[in-house]
């Protein structure tokens, strides 16, 4: 391997092995399932550590198949940003137009220094399919009257996934190697904080050629308590350990049309 570019066959084993690893629906076992997500951690940290003489080039970006006719909503893009942060790359709304819908759409992109980009892009797909069926969920049971809410159902939903989102980011930290983890390392973690800090110049590099617009600052609102509760409580009850498998499963590529870019809601 030359340190010009990453070696595209070996990011390909790579990025299966990650997402194989990741993929454990089919594994009841919980310390079958930890221990492939720790080898998910172990590779790739050692694919980074191993990885170190990146470029700019290096840096890639990769859209989400799910999309949006309107502004996604505020749930949605806590979401994505969640996994972004998670796992070391930036998230942006990117507005271009849909062949299938005849329309401009709105969808979650992420940037990041190979692989992050794609394993971001698989968590946050497999966590949306999650979380708008517990939002569905919830917003049923405000419309039958199970669920008590001063709000509409479809709010109440919101704030929900509001609750869910914020649960789950915690689980997300844990399942990504950070700099101070020292489990399953193979150096004493400094290494890893120095390739996060180069990741983070890179992508800061190639997000400067990019006109992104201001995000709109999302109103302050009291939200509802008791979706709040019930949102926290369904989110501490996702197991990440039973695996993040979305549907399809292939790397997705971006499309050659005209985008318009805009910051994540925070």
């Amino acid at each position: 391997m030359t340190s010009d570019h990453i070696d595209e066959k070996k990011l390909e084993r790579a990025i299966r092995k990650i997402k194989h690893c990741l993929a454990l629906s089919q594994s009841a076992n919980e310390n079958e399932a930890a221990t492939a997500l720790r080898q998910a951690q172990a590779l790739m940290r050692e694919y980074r550590l191993t990885e170190t003489d990146v470029k700019l080039s290096d840096v890639g970006e990769v859209e989400s198949q799910f999309s949006r006719n309107e502004r996604r909503p505020a749930w949605d893009q806590q979401l994505s940003a969640s996994v972004a942060a998670a796992f070391n790359c930036s998230s942006l709304r990117v507005r271009d137009w849909c062949k299938t819908k005849h329309r401009v759409v709105e969808r979650a992109s992420f940037i990041g220094v190979t692989p992050s980009q794609h394993i971001a892009l698989y968590a946050y797909e497999a966590l949306l399919t999650k979380l708008k069926l517990a939002r569905k969920q919830y917003a049923a049971g405000v419309r039958s009257g199970k669920y008590r809410s001063s709000y509409s159902a479809e709010t109440a939903g919101d704030h929900f996934a509001l609750a869910w989102v914020a649960q789950v980011y915690g689980k997300l930290l844990a399942l990504v190697p950070q700099g101070d983890d020292d489990a399953y390392a193979t150096t004493d973690g400094h290494e890893l904080v120095t390739v996060q800090c180069q990741d983070k110049a890179l992508i800061a590099e190639y997000l400067s050629n990019i006109t992104i617009g201001k995000s709109r600052k999302s109103p302050d609102i009291e939200l509802d308590l008791d979706a709040q509760s019930a949102g926290m409580l369904a989110g501490s009850e996702v197991d990440l350990h039973a695996g993040i498998a979305p549907a399809g499963g292939e790397l997705l590529s971006l499309p050659a049309t005209e985008k318009t870019y805009a910051a994540e809601a925070r």
